[in-house]
């Protein structure tokens, strides 16, 4: 192990500084392909830097192919010219944001993970089949993992009536387009997933809202939206509900099911949190009205938001009829990544990875409510983000500006509301991309102490 101490440059932020001298030593022959770095903590010491920082700072530095971590061996340097990829600067983050605005698992995952996966795809003499287009509805054996995964959420469902997608988010579009035609009216939560509206725009759909209170959507709201509106779709997140954390009751879960039935609705349910959630939620709305109920849930909440895998379970005899709207859209999951995918459920590594999440999200949790704890915020165990009303002074755009300003991305409440309401008043702020836990206390912290100031003296700090 190297004793490595890097010069750092004053006028970038630390982890960046890191890293920059990581990649400066390998060019300069200061440090080699092969040596191991420093552990987190002692160079974090010698540094007098937070653990944290280092952290991140190694995490860049593999996202630029510098070096590799190995689980229990510690950070080993690579060789920049054969490890030299497009990759850092597609996806590399503005240097210096925190971004709490989009709502991904925390990074849990070991490479080691992935390279196993990848070296058993190579030793399948038939590995060039994934580069073929699939069927629209998704190969057998990916639809047997869809059944395989789906069980875990409590839906029992044959394999001919499951659909694989590149996603929850194009599990969507679909869903819509073959429910649906433009002009059609879509009834949904009154706060709710925020790409739903520009998915309505695209679709040509109408969306109205349903009245919310602190248990989630009103039956009552739901049939009179159907009285006013002819309504046949309704789209629902009924747990670890996206904005407020809020999980729906079996009674109205229950209620929903029954008033599908008695006036013909088909539900949308996006139940793609579920498995987060720390108490067993209530039977799925599919389990109560099968031949009503599209049910979508997917691995990029769950295991890992690059693996574009979805999974519909659709009422008895829409699988092809799904499948035809997939291969419109050009939504159809890739063969490769389906496969990483289920060689991570059959080995063990997705429920793994699963249950680290979880984990790592119940301590975020407490770090959050600890910085908001006089602001009440909801925050139900095993949501990836909370929901934090805003005082009197703040409306959630300015306060969102307000939070760039200082480096940190949170989403406003008008970007989730079905028409404008009181209810948006509150931003949203995820708490799985931060890198460790010192910086997702860091920038709680900050965003804390915002709240209390107002807009003016905000604004006037970045004079």
């Amino acid at each position: 192990m190297t004793s490595w101490i890097p010069a750092l440059t004053p006028d970038r932020p630390r982890y960046v500084a890191i890293a920059d001298a990581i990649a400066a030593d390998l060019a300069e022959g200061k440090l080699k392909a092969g040596d191991r770095l420093p552990p987190h903590r002692e160079l974090a010491w010698r540094l007098g830097v937070t653990v944290g920082t280092v952290t991140r700072a190694y995490q860049e530095a593999e996202r630029r192919g510098l070096l590799s971590g190995e689980v229990g061996r510690g950070s080993y340097l690579k060789d920049p010219a054969r490890s030299r990829s497009v990759l850092p600067s597609v996806l590399a983050t503005a240097p210096g944001i925190l971004q709490m605005h989009i709502a991904a698992p925390p990074r849990v995952h070991a490479s080691a993970d992935l390279d196993l996966a990848l070296e058993e795809i190579t030793k399948d003499g038939m590995r060039l089949r994934h580069l073929d287009y699939g069927p629209a509805t998704g190969a057998q054996p990916y639809r047997e993992m869809g059944a395989d995964w789906l069980m875990r959420c409590g839906v029992e469902v044959s394999p001919t009536e499951i659909v694989v997608t590149a996603g929850a988010h194009a599990a969507l579009i679909a869903c819509l387009a073959a429910t649906l035609r433009p002009g059609d009216p879509l009834l949904a939560e009154s706060l709710t997933y925020p790409t739903l509206l520009p998915i309505a725009r695209l679709l040509g759909l109408q969306l109205h809202a349903l009245e919310m209170d602190a248990q989630g959507v009103i039956p009552a709201s739901l049939e009179q939206a159907l009285e006013n509106f002819e309504a046949r779709v309704l789209y629902v997140v009924p747990t670890l509900h996206n904005p407020t954390t809020i999980t729906l009751s079996a009674e109205r879960r229950q209620a929903i099911a029954a008033i599908a039935r008695q006036r013909g609705l088909t539900v949308i349910e996006d139940d793609i949190f579920r498995l987060l959630a720390v108490d067993p939620p209530p039977a799925t709305i599919h389990s109560l009205a099968p031949e009503r109920t599209y049910y979508i849930t997917s691995l990029s909440k769950t295991v890992a938001p690059g693996l574009r895998v979805g999974f519909v379970a659709t009422p008895p005899g829409a699988a092809e009829v799904l499948g035809v709207q997939q291969m419109i859209a050009g939504s159809r999951v890739p063969g490769l990544t389906a496969e990483v995918a289920r060689l991570w459920m059959a080995g063990g590594t997705a429920e793994r990875i699963l249950t680290d999440i979880r984990n790592e999200l119940a301590m975020r949790r407490l770090i959050a409510l600890k910085a908001f704890s006089a602001h009440a915020p909801s925050c139900t165990p095993g949501a990836l983000f909370l929901w934090l009303p805003l005082p009197e002074q703040w409306r959630a755009g300015e306060f969102a500006r307000a939070a760039e300003a200082r480096g940190i991305r949170v989403t406003p409440g008008s970007a989730f509301a079905v028409g404008r309401r009181a209810s948006d008043q509150a931003v949203r702020i995820c708490l799985g991309l931060a890198e460790d836990r010192d910086v997702l206390k860091e920038g709680l912290q900050q965003l804390s102490r915002l709240i209390g100031e107002g807009p003016a003296e905000s604004f006037r700090a970045q004079a």
